[in-house]
């Protein structure tokens, strides 16, 4: 797969519906082949950064064990406007040009959780 044309846009869209509380997201990134060592590398430089974020509760990357060039990105934030701030941040710009040059990531990779309640079985 050749590689995404220039001004490629990767920046999630935060729907405003979404309920108060915290932020949890799911980013999926597929490492083009040979560039997983990369995309791993750049992915562990975020998360330093994204780790001292005050809005940040948590931030931890995943790599599938079964399939090196998969990644997974699970991230906690104190509400909306802590993600919204994050998206903002010197770190994520710089983070975006590597998904690009080392990834096969489409922008529908983030995924904006929303937490089930205990005894919902709809999720409503």
């Amino acid at each position: 797969m050749s590689a995404p044309a220039a001004g490629h846009d990767l920046m999630p869209t935060v729907p405003e519906h979404l309920p108060p509380g915290e932020r949890p997201v799911l980013a999926t990134l597929r490492a083009r082949p040979g560039h997983e060592t990369q995309l791993a590398a750049a992915i562990s430089t975020l998360m330093a950064s994204v780790r001292a974020e005050p809005g940040c509760l948590e931030f931890r990357s995943f790599h599938d064990a079964a399939d090196p060039g998969a990644f997974y990105l699970y991230e906690i934030y104190a509400d909306t406007e802590a993600f919204r701030t994050h998206l903002t941040l010197p770190h994520v710009a710089r983070f975006f040009p590597e998904v690009e040059r080392h990834s096969m990531t489409e922008p529908r990779a983030l995924v904006q959780l929303v937490e089930l309640e205990v005894g919902d079985p709809a999720g409503a």
